[in-house]
């Protein structure tokens, strides 16, 4: 997770090199967009979480200084926990799947950009929605009673924000798009529910154990966004803060 977080930071670092270089380069001095369409690929979600993310957007031009874009991707993290769960019960079969959805409308101030939108700084209000699920049936370790049930979790976010990026394109064609600052109100919702033959005390050490888990692997999810009720009761309702950061491969048509 460090060493993924240190390599959106390496290629963030780098882009005053690329404002210097677009705005000392004469060869894309076309005085009004050839096209009004750009197709990205976010790898993020792939660089953070698994390489089975897939997130795409599309971005069209309004107007002198707007543009709309829809991002729209396949969602799943990597698995807490491998054939056990604190040692009270075994997992015996595993189903996750998630998307994340964006809507944004983004404002150019086209006097601080060195070409037509949609390339420069841009400032864009924005909708977002995470949405993950995931079940794993279990059999409950230690009992002599029907030990059959299931882990079931249903994870989602909703956030509203704002946020400020610079978006270049090269060769007329090929774009790359930063969201460097996306702070937003961030409401969590869901929870994890657990059937099957556990007693209390055994369900409070499993959330217990579930909670450390994801601390553990999104310390910043532990530590800002899960509340004690969820420690207690495995439910989230939360209004919180997030925060909206990306980096996006696009092709301009």
């Amino acid at each position: 997770m460090k060493n993924k977080s240190r390599i959106l930071l390496a290629l963030m670092a780098v882009m005053p090199f690329l404002v210097s270089a677009t705005k000392n380069d004469t060869t894309f001095g076309y005085k009004q967009p050839y096209h009004k369409n750009v197709i990205k690929f976010n790898p993020t979600p792939m660089l953070l979480w698994s390489t089975k993310n897939i997130t795409l957007s599309y971005e069209r031009v309004l107007g002198p200084k707007q543009t709309i874009a829809l991002t729209i991707g396949y969602l799943e993290f990597p698995q807490l926990f491998k054939d056990n769960i604190a040692n009270l019960v075994a997992i015996t079969s595993r189903e996750k799947y998630g998307m994340n959805l964006a809507l944004e409308y983004r404002f150019y101030p086209c006097k601080r950009n060195a070409r037509p939108i949609p390339d420069g700084v841009y400032i864009a209000p924005f909708a977002s929605y995470y949405g993950y699920h995931f079940k794993n049936n279990i059999d409950v370790l230690h009992t002599s009673l029907d030990s059959a049930g299931a882990v079931k979790g249903n994870i989602y976010v909703f956030n509203v924000g704002v946020e400020l990026g610079y978006q270049f394109i090269f060769w007329k064609r090929f774009t790359l798009d930063f969201v460097l600052i996306g702070p937003a109100v961030s409401y969590y919702g869901g929870g994890i529910d657990i059937t099957g033959n556990v007693n209390l005390e055994k369900l409070k050490e499993l959330h217990e154990n579930i909670y450390n888990k994801i601390k553990e692997r999104y310390p910043m999810v532990g530590d800002f966004v899960i509340n004690r009720s969820f420690k207690s009761n495995g439910k989230l309702d939360l209004l919180s803060v997030g925060f909206r950061y990306l980096i996006q491969i696009g092709f301009h048509f």
